[in-house]
């Protein structure tokens, strides 16, 4: 009785050191960007510090490589999608890191519900989680410029919101 105890002691405290050892040198960090049902996201920026950078291919997979055990904060962006920021630990070799984004247009009939209760501020400020990479995008910029004029309704902003119109 008192063995098996003791052998059990022995074997948490060595599964506790090996998940928590870090591995020694750089490693190749791998990961897939994926929309909400799952189809990958080709051409995605994908940001995991100074010199860390990729970008996805056609099946949505992103390699960065020299990148040693650690804490990292990945931010990604492309057009047509909505920017991310993910934590992510890395001190497994093996380990794929998974990223799921928003389309731009997957989100405007949200921005349309926080502009029919005249939540403006909220509408801006999802969209803008869109801009990076967005910022010649004719849906993009039409949006923007709703947001202003439904904000602060002017003959000015009504002029960009149609002139934005006439782009699409």
């Amino acid at each position: 009785m008192r063995t098996s105890k003791l052998f059990l002691i022995l074997l948490s405290a060595l599964f506790v050191s090996c998940a928590s050892t870090k591995f020694e040198g750089t490693a190749v960090l791998t990961g897939r960007v994926c929309d909400m049902e799952g189809k990958p996201v080709p051409n995605y920026h994908i940001n995991a510090g100074i010199g860390l950078n990729a970008i996805t291919d056609a099946g949505g997979v992103f390699v960065i490589r020299d990148v040693s055990a650690g804490h990292y904060f990945i931010t990604g962006s492309g057009s047509g999608w909505c920017s991310i920021e993910q934590r992510v630990d890395f001190y497994d070799r093996k380990s794929i890191v998974c990223i799921q984004v928003d389309s731009l247009e997957s989100i405007l009939p949200q921005i349309e519900s926080l502009l029919k209760e005249k939540n403006f501020s909220a509408a801006k400020k999802l969209l803008y989680k869109s801009k990076s990479r967005n910022e010649s995008n004719a849906i993009f910029n039409c949006y923007k410029q709703l947001i202003a004029y439904c904000s602060l309704p002017s003959q000015k902003h009504e002029k960009a919101f149609l002139a934005s119109l006439e782009n699409f």
